[in-house]
């Protein structure tokens, strides 16, 4: 029987849904079966080009404060720590696609399955060739890096007849319990742990584009936004603020304007030009009860602070001064 390609997908415009289409049409159908999982529908010329499709609709972004990844700041006099750089984390719903697409290749016979992001460039086939002979004496093989995390969440090749059981359970509770426990919250750290109970190989990243794979096309972790309320030791609420030069594929903005409106009534504005940041007390946290948060005329985000734990967002949005 053929290896299997397992796809994991979010394509909701032309953009991604290229990216697919381009991936999908680089893969050797002599030497490997295809199998995309999306949380997004798909174009019906991609669909009859593969051999399975799976449409989960349950796209399970975790958006409490608890369950967000925690990013920091330092200075030599001070360091903030806050969860709302991002709006959501998408770990569920990233492990979602790959547990379905695992059992789903299990209950159909294949044996050895390469589990991949749809954002690939794909020039050869070798790596995957050699990670199936890999496979005959390992359960995995997975890619460490030399910066953090210390590993590449996909590609993953699993000899679906060996791997732990867990890599097939989806349980949504013990999932969500596990984010808000764990200090980092990625999917990196959650495959580490199911990594660590294998018989695994481990290679080197640059091995991928060594041999003519190239991942991580599209960026869809989004902008960092550093405009983010915070609580200092005297519970006073402060919004810290970092127009921060961006890596990746995401433009730097050259200047902020920024507005601040608490409890629907009282202002605060002010600029801030691309690598400044800024720090502004807004009162006795305990007093505020609505802020919303606007950059360039764009709303960024609204906060009910009746609506959210006000201690757990103070163990998680603080200033530790040094």
């Amino acid at each position: 029987m053929k290896d299997l390609f397992l796809i994991t997908t979010y394509a909701p415009d032309n953009l991604r849904r290229d990216m697919l289409r381009n991936f999908v049409n680089s893969i050797n159908k002599d030497l490997f079966d295809i199998m995309v999982v999306s949380h997004s529908s798909i174009p019906e010329d991609i669909i009859d080009n593969i051999n399975y499709f799976i449409y989960d609709a349950d796209n399970s972004l975790l958006t409490d404060v608890e369950y967000k990844y925690q990013m920091y700041f330092n200075t030599e006099h001070f360091k903030v720590l806050s969860t709302e750089n991002r709006p959501f984390n998408h770990t569920l719903a990233a492990l979602k696609l790959v547990t379905l697409g695992l059992s789903t290749a299990r209950t159909e016979g294949y044996e050895k399955v390469h589990c991949i992001e749809y954002d690939t460039d794909l020039k050869s086939d070798k790596e995957f060739i050699e990670n199936s002979q890999l496979l005959d004496d390992y359960s995995l093989v997975y890619y460490q890096t030399d910066y953090v995390p210390d590993l590449i969440s996909f590609p993953v090749s699993f000899n679906v007849n060996k791997i732990n059981n867990q890599w097939f359970e989806f349980d949504k509770d013990y999932l969500k319990k596990w984010v808000e426990n764990d200090p980092f919250k990625t999917i990196e750290n959650y495959e580490r742990l199911l990594i660590s109970k294998e018989n695994f190989y481990s290679k080197f990243y640059t091995n991928l584009k060594d041999n003519g794979v190239i991942i991580n096309l599209y960026f869809s972790g989004g902008e960092d936004v550093w405009i983010t309320p915070i609580v200092n030791n005297d519970n006073k609420l402060f919004i810290f603020s970092w127009n921060k030069s961006n890596t990746l594929k995401v433009k730097d903005i050259e200047l902020y304007n920024i507005k601040i409106i608490v409890n629907n009534k009282s202002y605060h504005g002010w600029d801030l030009r691309l690598n400044a940041w800024g720090l502004r007390d807004l009162g006795e946290f305990n007093d505020i009860d609505t802020l919303t948060v606007i950059r360039n005329n764009i709303k960024i985000v609204d906060y009910d602070f009746n609506k959210i734990n006000r201690d757990k967002y103070k163990s998680l949005n603080y200033i530790e001064y040094l």
